[in-house]
């Protein structure tokens, strides 16, 4: 789920996005043509702070400027119908005019943010502008800059609201003592990892009579996520000649409980376990760019034949998912994954069959909540059981082999409305891009004959 929130400042007094970046190019002067090439100003990238929202006005070349002499708030937004309201202090409006580009942070009108150009002044007072919008692009505020830089995801900014009665969900806050609440939601000094726990029971054999038996089925899953933004319009006033990227990466750790018989179809649904969501800004220069999270954490179990396992692991690794976009090369995949099993935990694994049981969130991450990039990350175990062929000789007896693995798999797939509110270039509806797997051996044993 990603979401870029955007900027809004009122009023025509100083340029400040420019007076935020010591050296860049000023809006006097003869206009560039299109495409025509200059110094590239750079924008710092910081944590967002401000819930006002900023005006800018594009120059007549297509080149951004960001004037304020106050800022605004969006009280009032229907993206569909195309209608916004901003309100302001002071005695006279700010001099919005049809062109202007509006970037809102959340705010409680646009909950995810804005990103929006005026089409029309409807009306304008003191206190109150009432605007006709359309969507715009980010590179309608950013133009010829260029920006990088990563902020982490608070703890405290995510919103879980759980799927099963059994979840524990522990925030790290440095610097407090560990607390706890009667559904488990507290602080801890473990840094800004967001840390998710559970526990559920599978029924096993369709209900048949005389073998019904419930597998116990646990886990958590553990991580600190950082948003990344980067930039570059390479000096020029031509969307089409800038690059840019997007990304949610960071360390992850994941552990799986299971005990007890197990026969499953192999195509078993997700069982879903928590939602969240998070809406970081990220402020480029003096343009809030909001980052739309939201993750759906879903555990699999896949089994194909009749196995009992008794499963205790702890994985972790780092993963990456996001896209990016150069000129020459178009819109491309930006992940990675890799993660490694920690020693120890219980491993053992009877019958005949193949188990797999995945733990991990489907992802979206888009920019001002249009549709961006989708992913499923999923750490997994995968046990394999396997009983011999019948002995040939009388009383001969023959046991089994087991095989227990770890790994991860990352799929990932890009649609339009992100590409277009970064730079305007619209690709095929979705790009579907190849799958990510790995997978490392954990344990491994004999089956006893008979067992």
């Amino acid at each position: 789920m990603i979401c870029i929130s955007a900027l809004l400042a009122t009023g025509w007094g100083s340029t400040a996005l420019q007076a935020a970046v010591p050296g860049q190019v000023s809006d006097g002067g003869s206009p560039r043509t299109n495409g025509e090439r200059s110094a590239t100003p750079e924008l710092a990238v910081t944590r967002g702070g401000s819930g006002s929202a900023k005006v800018s006005r594009p120059s007549a070349d297509g080149r951004p400027t960001s004037r304020t002499e106050r800022d605004v708030t969006l009280s009032s937004y229907d993206a569909k119908a195309g209608r916004a309201v901003l309100t302001h202090g002071g005695t006279r409006a700010p001099g919005i005019r049809k062109g202007d580009v509006i970037a809102s942070p959340p705010a409680a009108a646009a909950p995810a943010g804005a990103l929006v150009k005026v089409t029309r002044v409807r009306s304008e007072s003191a206190g109150r502008t009432e605007v006709a919008t359309a969507p715009a692009k980010l590179a309608d505020v950013l133009g010829s800059s260029k920006a990088e830089g990563k902020i982490p995801v608070a703890p405290s900014a995510w919103d879980v609201t759980p799927q099963l009665k059994s979840l524990d969900v522990t925030r790290g806050i440095a610097g407090r003592a560990q607390e706890s609440s009667p559904r488990g939601i507290g602080g801890g000094a473990d840094g800004r990892k967001l840390r998710i726990e559970f526990g559920t029971e599978l029924p096993m054999f369709g209900g048949k009579p005389g073998l019904e038996r419930e597998t116990k089925v646990g886990g958590f899953l553990e991580m600190a996520p950082s948003v990344g933004f980067s930039y570059d319009g390479k000096g020029s006033a031509d969307p089409a000649d800038a690059s840019a990227s997007v990304n949610v990466s960071g360390p992850w750790k994941a552990g799986w409980r299971i005990k007890g018989p197990v026969k499953l179809p192999r195509t078993a649904p997700r069982i879903p376990i928590a939602t969240l969501a998070a809406y970081p800004v990220v402020m480029v220069g003096t343009v809030p760019v909001v980052v739309a999270l939201k993750l759906s954490l879903v555990l699999e179990v896949r089994a194909d034949g009749t196995l009992n396992v008794d499963v205790d692991q702890t994985s972790g690794g780092s993963m990456k998912v996001g896209t990016r976009h150069t000129e020459a090369a178009g819109w491309k995949p930006d992940r990675h994954a890799d993660g490694k099993t920690r020693t120890g935990g219980t491993a053992k694994v009877s019958g005949n069959g193949e188990l797999r049981t995945m733990l991990g969130p489907e992802a979206s991450i888009s920019l001002y909540d249009t549709v961006g990039v989708d992913a499923f990350f999923g750490p997994y175990l995968r046990a394999k059981a396997r009983q011999p062929e019948p002995a040939s000789t009388v009383g001969e007896k023959r046991g089994g082999t087991w095989k227990l693995n770890g790994g991860v798999t990352l799929e990932t797939s890009l649609f339009a409305g992100l590409p277009f509110t970064v730079i305007g270039i619209r690709p095929q509806d979705r790009v579907v891009f190849p799958v990510v797997t790995r997978e490392w051996p954990i344990a491994d044993g004999r089956i006893p004959p008979g067992a």
